[in-house]
């Protein structure tokens, strides 16, 4: 992916146009706040760019491990 397909930073992680839609996504199904979720998932992506041979799922990763630590927090007060 060249540099200018990067849509936004969080935290200086590049965060491409799937990874915002992701996060969006993400906010919408679990109710957390957008921000939250993004802070979480700049993180989790950023492990995962830095180890990953193979750079084609790791949005579907990403997406995963975010769901499930969001999962471990608990629902966001209503």
């Amino acid at each position: 992916m060249m540099e200018e397909d990067f849509m936004a930073t969080t935290d200086r992680v590049p965060l491409a146009s799937e990874d915002l839609y992701a996060i969006d996504q993400l906010a919408q199904k679990t109710r957390h706040p957008a921000e939250k979720v993004k802070r979480i998932y700049a993180g989790v992506i950023s492990s995962l760019r830095s180890e990953a041979r193979i750079q084609s799922f790791l949005t579907l990763l990403a997406s995963k491990k975010v769901r499930d630590i969001l999962r471990k927090v608990g629902k966001p007060p209503a």
